[in-house]
């Protein structure tokens, strides 16, 4: 039980005791961030949450953010600092498109985190800023595989009117994005959590239906922290990767850790490698406060056929959340992509 300053005022009678019940009842692991929470709404995120300085040139960014369970849970304002930051940036930093790989909310049964999600995103579809989700597993009654309340909140009808939105596969359990931006043209696409050969042919019709776009497919689960393919992800490699020349890149979260995975193709089976597919997971949910608001941001540069991959935090105002020391390149580093119009 936490006992109230105000009401002891009248027992402190010397500095002595006055020092000895701080100490004996504030906690030390109260942080900045619970403080400033304090704080309005509008003071916070207009004061801190400025727009930043990039070194790198690029042409526009993409940010990808990922298993914000905790945040819906927990941490509402560290969410809320997220897409603040975005849409103060959208201008600044060019960014066309958000993408968000799953685990929405820690309780798929619980109507307020949903409430917590829905409101976040909200943030970036009153901005105009357009984004793309799915359904991790903590988004579903895994059991009876329900994906009620992520269609209630996330389903179809709150996506179909925007313009980069393509199509629907059962209430947006999967679906895809068309953006084209200075002469790139992508095709965002999809699979939410629960992946069978139904779910891979659709993949695979889409992708044929839109060989000109650059694919990127962002799914909930796919690539370990050790680097390796999940079993599902074996299978999407096998029978969606390799077989479609447009897939550049897939994204996932799911497990805790980040780890990057690099295939070269050979799609004319001439003996050299004609594409290189990233494939990339990251996920910060396993750190303090169920990731301190680390997400991924992609600055494209189409005059050197490259994506700069940065990590950062706009609630700590942070770069790289692993120390680049013993950690090069798990946060920043590069693919290598033809962007060029």
């Amino acid at each position: 039980m936490k006992k109230n300053p105000r009401k002891m005022t009248t027992v402190m009678c010397t500095i002595a005791l006055m020092l000895n019940f701080l100490l004996v009842t504030v906690p030390a692991s109260v942080s900045a961030p619970d403080i400033t929470h304090a704080q309005s709404s509008k003071d916070r995120y207009e004061t801190v949450y400025n727009p930043v300085s990039i070194e790198a040139p690029f042409d526009y960014t993409f940010v990808w953010m990922s298993d914000t369970q905790y945040y819906s849970k927990r941490h509402p304002h560290i969410y809320r600092s997220m897409v603040d930051w975005i849409t103060a940036n959208k201008e600044k930093l060019s960014i066309p498109y958000v993408i968000h790989t799953g685990d929405i909310v820690n309780n798929w049964d619980s109507k307020e985190q949903w409430q917590h999600a829905e409101d976040t995103m909200n943030v970036l579809e009153d901005a105009e800023v357009p984004y793309g989700i799915l359904a991790g597993n903590h988004d579903i009654e895994l059991k009876n595989k329900d994906y009620t309340p992520f269609s209630t909140y996330f389903g179809q009808s709150q996506f179909e009117k925007q313009p980069h939105y393509g199509e629907s596969y059962k209430d947006n359990r999967g679906h895809y994005d068309l953006l084209s931006m200075n002469g790139n043209d992508f095709i965002m696409i999809y699979m939410s959590w629960g992946i069978t050969q139904e779910e891979i042919d659709w993949v695979n019709e889409v992708l044929e239906k839109h060989p000109d776009h650059m694919a990127f497919i962002n799914l909930h689960q796919y690539l370990l922290p050790t680097g390796k393919r999940s079993r599902i992800g074996e299978d999407l490699f096998e029978q969606v990767v390799k077989p479609n020349e447009n897939v550049a890149a897939i994204l996932s979260g799911h497990y805790y850790g980040t780890a990057k995975k690099v295939d070269k193709i050979d799609d004319n089976g001439d003996g050299t490698p004609d594409r290189k597919v990233y494939q990339l997971l990251a996920n910060y949910q396993g750190g303090p406060e169920g990731g301190q608001g680390y997400m991924r941001l992609l600055h494209v540069n189409q005059k050197e056929n490259k994506i700069h991959v940065k990590t950062y935090s706009p609630f700590l105002d942070d770069f790289n959340y692993y120390d680049t020391g013993p950690h090069p390149g798990k946060d920043d580093f590069i693919m290598e992509i033809p962007l060029e119009p």
